[in-house]
């Protein structure tokens, strides 16, 4: 019975029809969680909250964990003694140097407390798949397994008062005496997922039970899941939810999983986990979540999940042949040598070569840019390479020798990377400047330009995103975020203090909604936000025409204002259209640039005499379509993000604010 557990793909499949955007499990507790190292000293340790008194920020790892409140410290300071991560942080903020991260140790000795009989199984506990065997075959992680085993095994022997250590020598490791710790750091690093809270960041790891950790990968799934941070006492469940999934195995029996003995959680305590459809399932459909990003092209999903799972995907986007269309854009890349436009079959063997250069190359930048963080040198660099592309090594042809110019397309997920650091970074390098300059003056005008080309390309990268989008819908979680960020960019931009340098009157965001201008008269949703604060969940029930009639509005705003939007950039200036992605006449060609243009003089165009003089041109009517462009990109957004995670009064403040100049 065992090896036929270890052996069998468990599932779970839909209980009954479910509708999209609908929650499909109740909010489902921690077998076991701990905050990432970086987070110890800000966060609580027990509910993952931020602290309302947080310490200065120490370069040491901790012996004792912080808390919020009395309640989660009388709880977490327990676990934390007895599942011996106490000892362990002791043990290794005396090592030199100290350890990267310690999460997933301090998780399998949290798992460990809750589950004592660790080893009593081969290869799962409590039905989850350890997958010890594969995990240690792999040369690259079986250091790190061993390693934090023996320090998991010290910590629980100090903490039983057995002071003596356990000394072994590597060479002769020792696989039985460290049998439950392997096992239950080989658990986590297999089941555990990131806890991410509203911002995105990713503060720590959980365990889950078989509920979530049966649900299986898909790089096209049907459902995501969200997360529920708030200290015990405010931890309330959504309205009539219930487990709407049963498990399943491959070979249907189920003597598999029936006599499986399935342990409870931590209950209020950790953050909590509530999965949700985003499309429609069928009865007896199998419930698939992803385990990694869906934006990347296969080959780097595939060896992000072996690295981390040990498993090669083989759902229907991994299998299909040729290639889905998602999936072929975003590795492709284009080639010229001022005559043909695609890379022809003859120079084939240079296009794995030539995406890898360019890839790296982006990335190289990227990383260059988020440890230095000058963003003005980030920007310079990634749109050169966006522009100008890489040379490549002249190229023998019966016609003679060539040098082929590679170029991302604009698709290439580099070049959505791209598009996410230029607005980052556009938009920090126009605040700091910004900082600098205390009154309103001629200095203002060029962080007003990086204002405006970071929300264009904040709009650029939902636009391309929720292109892909059309074609796999399961990319709705990244594209809710692009949208929302596109939306809050370009509010932002609409309502900067420097549109007083073009003589224009200063409008603050409520005013541009009154007086008329709030309704819109292409679409209702803006009536609709106003008298809720928020779009009515009984929208999902047709959202295809919702969506629809939200693009209509976003296509045409961004016709009235991308011109201006996108003076000064060469780059941007390539895009006839942003919104439409499907008319190859829309899309950037090589052509477009002018004939002299090199990259010795990239470095300062964005800067120029002539688009300072462009910009003066802006009216008042551009500055509120520009903000109807935001209003609209922010609430599809948010009604994207109530598809992906329920309504939400994180979501809905964070609305009224940035439409209203809410600020409690």
């Amino acid at each position: 019975m065992e090896d036929e557990m270890v052996n069998t793909e468990m599932q779970m499949r839909a209980g009954e029809d479910i509708g999209i955007g609908e929650d499909i499990t109740p909010p489902l507790s921690p077998l076991s969680f701990s905050l990432h190292d970086s987070f110890i000293h800000s966060h609580c340790s027990s509910c993952f909250c931020p602290l309302p008194n947080r310490p200065s920020h120490s370069t040491t790892i901790p012996h004792s964990l912080l808390y919020c409140s009395p309640l989660c410290s009388s709880f977490g300071s327990l676990l934390h003694f007895h599942s011996a991560e106490f000892h362990l942080l002791r043990c290794l903020s005396s090592t030199s140097p100290p350890p990267s991260s310690t999460s997933d140790l301090r998780a399998a000795l949290r798992l460990l407390r809750l589950l004592p009989s660790h080893s009593s199984q081969l290869g799962r506990t409590s039905g989850l798949l350890t997958n010890r065997h594969k995990l240690l075959a792999d040369e690259q992680i079986v250091a790190r397994i061993r390693c934090g085993a023996r320090a998991m095994a010290i910590a629980r022997r100090l903490r039983d008062g057995k002071q003596e250590l356990i000394e072994v020598d590597e060479n002769e490791y020792d696989a039985v005496l460290f049998e439950e710790e392997e096992a239950a750091l080989c658990l986590v690093l297999t089941n555990s997922v990131e806890v991410q809270d509203n911002d995105g960041r990713t503060l720590g790891i959980a365990v889950y039970d078989p509920t979530f950790s049966w649900i299986n990968h898909s790089c096209s799934p049907n459902s995501c899941y969200r997360f529920l941070i708030s200290p015990p006492s405010t931890a309330a469940s959504p309205a009539d939810s219930k487990l709407r999934i049963v498990p399943s195995c491959s070979n249907g029996e189920k003597s598999v999983y029936s006599n499986i003995e399935f342990r409870k959680g931590y209950g209020e305590y950790g953050p909590r986990m509530i999965v949700r459809s985003i499309k429609r399932i069928k009865r007896s459909e199998e419930v698939t979540v992803a385990y990694t990003d869906l934006l990347q092209p296969k080959a780097i999903r595939r060896s992000e999940l072996w690295s981390k799972y040990c498993f090669i995907c083989c759902c229907k986007r991994c299998s299909a042949s040729p290639p889905a269309y998602v999936d072929h854009i975003l590795q492709e890349i284009t080639a010229s040598n001022h005559a043909p436009s695609r890379l022809s079959s003859d120079h084939s063997s240079s296009r794995d070569e030539a995406n890898r250069k360019l890839t790296d190359y982006v990335d190289e930048i990227i990383s260059e840019y988020l440890s230095v963080g000058d963003p003005e040198s980030c920007c310079e660099k990634l749109e050169s390479i966006l522009v100008l592309g890489l040379h490549d090594e002249p190229l023998e042809t019966k016609e003679g020798k060539i040098q082929l110019n590679f170029r991302l397309h604009p698709l290439h997920h580099m070049a959505l990377n791209a598009y996410i650091t230029l607005a980052s970074s556009y938009k920090i390098h126009a605040n700091d400047m910004l900082a600098l300059c205390s009154e309103m003056n001629g200095h203002q005008l060029k962080p007003f330009h990086m204002s405006r080309a970071g929300a264009a390309y904040s709009f650029l990268l939902a636009a391309a995103a929720h292109h892909l989008f059309s074609f796999e819908t399961s990319l709705i979680v990244s594209v809710a975020n692009f949208w929302t960020s596109a939306g809050e960019s370009l509010l932002t931009f609409a309502r900067s203090s420097a549109w007083d340098l073009f003589g224009k009157q200063e409008i603050t965001g409520l005013e541009l909604l009154s007086h008329g201008n709030r309704k819109c008269s292409k679409c209702s949703f803006l009536d609709k936000f106003e008298a809720n604060f928020s779009l009515s969940q009984n929208l999902n029930e047709d959202f295809e025409n919702i969506s629809s009639k939200f693009l209509d509005c976003i296509s045409s705003y961004s016709r009235e204002v991308w011109n201006f939007l996108s003076q000064g950039s060469h780059y941007l200036k390539m895009f006839k259209e942003p919104f439409d992605f499907s008319s190859s006449a829309n899309m950037p060609k090589i052509s477009d640039l002018e004939p002299t243009l090199c990259r010795k003089n990239m470095d300062s165009y964005c800067w120029s005499s002539s688009g300072l003089e462009e910009a003066q041109q802006a009216t008042n009517q551009e500055r509120i379509n520009i903000l109807h462009l935001g209003v609209h990109c922010l609430l599809f957004g948010e009604y994207l993000a109530s598809i992906c995670y329920g309504t939400h009064s994180h979501y809905t403040r964070q609305v009224q604010r940035l439409v209203y100049c809410d600020d409690k």
